[in-house]
């Protein structure tokens, strides 16, 4: 007799999957938390195992929407690349067409739009990429979840049903995720076809995790619906690509033949700024590490500039040794959440959680903690507060923002930049988009010229006295 297997996870994210404390650096053994078992937690693969894989993100902002959108991109996968720019858009057309034309939210919130990803497989045969899509439209959140893989054989994308063989392994699939889901969802909802199974995936223990977005099988209270079935249920049901991947996401990872592209020598970091004395001025990129990351610190170092970079975990996971070049070069790294969510919108232990599991992963790149934090898209409160408070960091805003984000000239953003820009005063980039990018070699021309030093947040704050907690705008 098989025992059913099956998990109705309460409505919190994946990333409390991980029991953390609400104080201290994550990277100190003794402060760390149990792990709490879910046999339908999906199997990741560490990102900073594929040599020369980049985050690829699309960032915006407005009084009509926030959208935070990142995939990873494979070196050599560039069908997946495409597969997953192409899922994307897809969840962000909708959105935007939505927000555009629909009134203000009663609660007088912005809608939301999050992507976020993780690995699930990495071989040099096959990639697995998770992506979880969060929106808030101002009555609830609700996620949807999405696996798409990659045959590094025949260099084709795949959906999660390409998994299984054929329309006989689909019936077969179906049959069996409704006979666990029973009375707990809605099995009617589980046909076989392909649009049912998004996400599929294995666990730790080599099982089949079936998951389901939010809304589609059980309603939106159930939370994170998601079904697991042991081997001896789901391998007849594998096409020979789902064998090979199911091999493929058990297996240790092995790194790719790629190497990710040199630094160019360092020069000598510039010495500390006494901005009491000096025209200071703090440049700040957030949502990096991605593909210009190595360009820019190219870039700052041949002006000897130091800027302060606010990462996002996903995406520093993938390269720790390109924090490590940062922090090298003089540059300052802060923490800007594991995924990039509005932080107000979260409960006390998540919003620890996405803020924690970055300073782990900067702690571990750069042997300490970081002391700054910059909630995404500037959201504060005081629950966020208290978080930032227990776990000694300051929170980062800004007194310049050009709007980069929709900015396709260079030159228009260097000029905002020039306009606006005052001793003391802490400026907002983004580091994801080309005309930023092109646009820093202007900016610090220029502002050199205007007799400006270019030093990092914690430089520019040397003389205040800003609390754990508080914030600091600059100027």
């Amino acid at each position: 007799m098989i025992v059913p297997r099956v998990r109705v996870a309460a409505a919190v994210s994946a990333a409390l999957l991980t029991a953390l404390p609400l104080a201290g650096c994550a990277g100190d053994p003794e402060r760390r938390g149990r792990r709490i078992v879910d046999d339908t937690a999906v199997r990741t693969v560490n990102p900073a195992s594929v040599a020369g894989l980049t985050a690829l993100t699309r960032f915006e902002q407005d009084t009509t929407r926030r959208v935070y959108a990142a995939y990873p991109r494979v070196p050599g996968a560039d069908a997946l690349t495409k597969r997953l720019a192409a899922a994307v858009d897809e969840q962000i057309r909708p959105f935007t067409a939505l927000t555009t034309s629909a009134p203000p939210l009663a609660d007088g919130g912005v809608p939301e739009l999050n992507v976020q990803w993780s690995l699930t497989a990495a071989s040099h045969q096959v990639v697995g990429v998770r992506l979880v899509t969060w929106q808030y439209l101002g009555v609830s959140g609700g996620e949807a979840r999405r696996t798409l893989w990659y045959d590094g054989v025949t260099h084709t994308a795949h959906s999660s049903a390409d998994l299984i063989d054929g329309r006989a392994g689909l019936t077969a699939l179906a049959e069996s995720v409704r006979d666990r889901l029973g009375s707990r969802a809605n099995p009617a909802q589980v046909r076989a076809a392909e649009a049912t199974f998004p996400s599929l995936a294995f666990n730790e223990a080599g099982d089949l995790v079936v998951e389901f977005g939010d809304y589609t099988v059980a309603p939106g209270s159930a939370g994170r619906v998601a079904v697991t079935l042991g081997r001896e249920v789901y391998e007849p049901m594998l096409s020979a690509f789902g064998r090979r991947a199911r091999d493929a996401a058990l297996a240790p990872p092995a790194r790719s033949a790629a190497s990710a592209p040199e630094l160019a020598a360092a020069r000598p970091v510039p010495g500390p700024v006494d901005c009491a004395h000096a025209k200071c001025i703090a440049l700040t990129f957030d949502d990096g590490p991605g593909q210009y990351t190595r360009g820019l610190l190219r870039t700052l170092a041949e002006r000897r500039a130091r800027a302060t970079f606010f990462v996002v975990g996903d995406n520093a996971a993938a390269d720790p040794g390109l924090l490590r070049d940062a922090a090298a070069a003089g540059h300052e790294l802060g923490n800007h959440t594991q995924g990039h969510r509005d932080l107000t919108r979260l409960p006390t232990m998540q919003i620890n959680s996405d803020v924690q599991r970055t300073q782990d992963i900067l702690r571990t790149a750069l042997g300490k903690c970081p002391t700054l934090l910059r909630p995404p898209f500037g959201a504060t409160n005081s629950t966020v507060a208290g978080v930032a408070k227990s776990l000694d960091l300051v929170q980062v805003l800004w007194s310049i923002d050009v709007g980069d984000w929709h900015v396709r000239d260079a030159g228009k953003i260097a000029d905002r930049v020039m306009e606006r820009a005052r001793p003391g005063a802490v400026v907002l980039l983004h580091e994801s988009r080309r005309p930023t990018i092109d646009a820093v070699p202007k900016i610090l021309a220029r502002l050199a010229r205007q007799g400006y030093s270019f030093v990092t947040v914690s430089e520019l704050m040397a003389d205040r006295e800003v609390p754990t907690g508080g914030h600091f705008s600059g100027m």
